[in-house]
């Protein structure tokens, strides 16, 4: 319990050292930083208290070492990104239609990670493993792709970058994508294991990550 708790506070405490690393009230009234607040403060609130910490399984302690990077480059973007906004003018421009592309990426990076949170239920978990009386849910966003939590992740990586014109925050969101494809491939191992043909017939009709295409 204490686990789970300390990761809570860590998901909500993010907004704020974003706030912070951003200049505090100067960050949040400028339109771009209020939005990219706002839609982390609904992301990381569904994340939070929508995810438990789940029964372990050997794809999960085989790749945890590996895991270690998504922690690191979601630091990263938490304290580079508003940094750089804050500090420099270039080499993208601040608050322009590049910002506000990172921001509808943002806005919807929010709602498709609560979907995904409401169409899994108690089986959406931070540890990867099958959980007892564990289902396979092909409903919601998990009709059009296999993983849309990891595709809403990479999204809010991705349009915080875009939104504080950030290099340093368009690297991490790079980074981040080979490891999530790692990622995905062990969890489809072990949900290829439990349940057989019944995932294989529903990995053939949907793609893994990004719709039509991957």
């Amino acid at each position: 319990m204490r686990r789970i708790a300390l990761h809570t506070v860590m998901m909500l405490s993010m907004p704020a050292l974003m706030a912070w690393a951003g200049g505090g009230a100067s960050f949040a009234r400028r339109p771009v930083g209020f939005s990219v607040l706002l839609l982390w403060v609904v992301w990381s609130f569904a994340l939070a208290l929508g995810r438990s910490t789940g029964q372990e399984s050997q794809y999960e302690r085989r790749q945890r070492p590996f895991l270690m990077i998504p922690g690191i480059l979601l630091l990263s973007t938490l304290f580079a990104a508003p940094w750089e906004y804050r500090r420099f003018a270039g080499p993208i421009p601040r608050d322009g239609a590049v910002a506000w592309v990172g921001v509808l990426l943002l806005a919807i990076a929010a709602p498709l990670q609560i979907a995904s949170v409401l169409a899994l239920g108690r089986f959406y978990t931070r540890n990867l493993g099958i959980q007892p009386g564990h289902r396979l849910v092909t409903s919601g966003p998990y009709a059009i792709v296999r993983h849309p939590g990891y595709l809403s992740s990479f999204m809010l990586f991705l349009g915080t970058g875009l939104a504080l014109s950030s290099v340093l925050g368009l690297l991490a969101a790079a980074l981040t994508l080979p490891v999530t494809i790692y990622r995905i491939q062990g969890e489809e191992n072990m949900l290829v294991d439990a349940f057989g043909d019944e995932y294989r017939r529903y990995a053939a009709r949907t793609k893994r990550l990004f719709p039509l295409t991957y």
